[in-house]
């Protein structure tokens, strides 16, 4: 199998401390790097705030657009809670350097993505909300106006952030090139289509707000070609953020797929 794909299961070596100092260096980054603006879908009658982060080169060559997606806890309309550690981790100037793109933070104003119980499978799924459809329209408003490569449009998201990466490639497959969902709970109503998008699932195995065995079967569920699973021992759902994952491992595979 590609290296960049399959399953790996990780022990879990970070020091507190080092943890703690890294997660903090990266909340300082300053807000005022991300625009902010809003969108409104007349459709949905949905208004969605959002922050936007313009890659510093002054130049006419296209860019990838980063999409996060928030966890719970940023729910809200004051349009900063969403600008948590994955959007400033890939807005820093050091993963700018060596991948500069674009970087959009929608905050929603409810949920995101539901959970419901599949009783077939014994395990939570996950059920996208009517606000995702507005962000889906804004980034399509956003390819019109920014020098974007349509090639590389990613997902990323923690918990139901994670679960809204699913719900996001599900529903446009053709439009992301791959998501990165951490600690989500998926869903499986368009799993022959996830299938052919690169995937990286991340997840504690401690983890009892958002469960592992939701990922779990996803895995065993979906085409094993395009799907890379880090499964993380002695790691629950509020310490899922160590060292290993804040330096530029997650640009560096994310930044590697590319639609055809």
């Amino acid at each position: 199998m590609n290296a960049q794909f399959g399953l790996k299961t990780i022990d879990n070596t970070a020091d507190a401390e080092t943890t703690k100092q890294r997660i903090s260096q990266i909340r300082s980054l300053d807000n005022n790097v991300f625009e902010p603006a809003f969108f409104a879908d007349s459709e949905e009658k949905t208004e969605i705030k959002y922050r936007l982060f313009k890659p510093f080169k002054k130049d006419n060559r296209k860019y990838p657009l980063v999409v996060f997606f928030h966890g719970s806890g940023a729910i809200g309309t004051d349009n900063v809670s969403q600008l948590g550690i994955l959007p400033k981790l890939f807005a820093s100037d050091e993963i700018q350097k060596k991948y500069p793109a674009y970087i959009l933070a929608p905050q929603f104003p409810d949920r995101s993505s539901d959970y419901v119980p599949d009783k077939d499978r014994n395990i939570l799924v996950s059920n996208p909300r009517s606000s995702l459809k507005a962000v889906l329209k804004l980034i399509e408003s956003l390819k019109k106006e920014l020098n974007i490569d349509e090639k590389r449009i990613y997902a990323v998201g923690f918990s139901m952030g994670g679960s809204t990466v699913i719900n996001s490639l599900s529903a446009r497959p053709d439009l992301f090139a791959a998501g990165i969902s951490i600690s989500g709970i998926p869903e499986f109503g368009n799993i022959e289509k996830l299938s052919t998008i690169p995937v990286w699932l991340i997840h504690g195995i401690d983890d009892t707000e958002n469960p592992i065995n939701s990922d779990e079967q996803f895995y065993k569920e979906i085409d094993k070609k395009r799907i890379r699973f880090w499964k993380l021992k002695a790691t629950t759902h509020d310490n899922v953020f160590t060292p290993q994952l804040l330096d530029n491992t997650l640009p560096k595979w994310l930044f590697k797929q590319r639609k055809k």
